[in-house]
């Protein structure tokens, strides 16, 4: 029957493109005839307390393309490179869920066998291929309501969304007032910035700290110690040179662990010393005075013997 297809497919390329489409299109059909084709040998159905199960078998293990539809409600299962048995024929079920089965070639280059599955309902199924079978389990009622109560009860609330960062920085008149709700503190120290001109060098770790805050309006520095005091950085606030009320800029450094964040004045600096600088005179009363070497005592000198009378 496959050599009659291609002989009378031949015949119609023929007659349609000539003999120059003829050689091309005889060369398509070779190939396709070398690709190896599967026969879906048989479709069985089966029931029981674990539901209907639909068991089709092919000459070799094949492909399986599957999809539901509905209006009616059915289950489709395409075979790929497969061909119908001549034994196949279309059955009426009604076990179950399950009208019927019917089986015929969809396509034919290549070749595609379809198997339809009439349902009653939409159903949930299951695919289960092994080697030259694939089973297809159809869940009753009691299983479909069985996993709709495992549902509800392992059901869970959601988690709400985090809120949306916010972050409202004001600066009027001198004052400053500061809403900040889940946003870094470098986000913060960057519209304050922008708000009154201060120049605030960022450290990299104010991006790991979040804030919650509500300051003010409150004058400029004694907002910006409300915001720092507690934080993890120590802090300078340097004045400005024409304006009291103003900062000229705000120095953070990183405090040590189990540190107090707190204002740091600098201390003032001393002046250097020249390394070239004589080295202070002694007072003349201070002097040590030189120790007198005593006179030697002088040695009594032996008396000569008078000369013999």
């Amino acid at each position: 029957m496959h050599s009659l297809y291609q002989q009378g497919l031949m015949w119609v390329l023929m007659v349609v493109g000539g003999p120059s489409f003829f050689v091309a299109s005889a060369q398509v059909t070779a190939q396709v005839a070398i690709r190896p084709v599967a026969r879906v040998s048989s479709v069985t159905v089966t029931g029981g307390s674990n539901g209907i199960e639909v068991e089709i078998t092919s000459s070799q293990p094949v492909a399986l393309r599957s999809q539901v539809t509905t209006g009616p409600d059915r289950l489709v299962l395409d075979f790929p490179d497969a061909l119908p048995g001549s034994g196949l024929h279309n059955q009426i079920i009604n076990r179950g869920e399950v009208k019927g089965i019917r089986v015929s070639l969809f396509a034919q280059n290549p070749p595609v066998t379809r198997v339809v599955i009439d349902l009653k309902s939409p159903q949930r199924y299951g695919i289960y291929p092994s080697g030259k079978t694939v089973i297809v389990k159809l869940m009753t009622d009691q299983q479909q309501a069985a996993m709709r109560a495992h549902v509800n009860a392992v059901s869970y609330t959601p988690v709400p969304p985090k809120p949306a960062p916010k972050l409202v920085v004001e600066y009027q008149t001198g004052r400053l007032s500061i809403v900040a709700d889940n946003v870094s503190l470098a986000e913060v120290l960057n519209e304050i910035h922008r708000k009154t001109g201060t120049d605030i060098p960022v450290p990299p770790a104010a991006a790991q700290e979040q804030m919650v805050a509500n300051i003010g309006p409150l004058p400029l520095r004694e907002a910006m110690t409300s915001l720092l005091n507690g934080s993890r950085f120590n802090f300078i606030l340097v004045g400005s040179d024409t304006d009291p009320a103003k900062l000229k800029s705000v120095i953070l450094t990183y405090r040590s662990a189990g540190g107090m964040s707190q204002p740091v004045i600098a201390p003032s600096p001393q002046p250097p010393v020249s390394e070239n600088e004589p080295e202070p005179q002694m007072q003349p009363e201070m002097q040590a005075q030189p120790q007198e070497t005593p006179a030697p005592q002088e040695t009594p000198q032996p008396q000569e013997n008078p000369p013999p009378q």
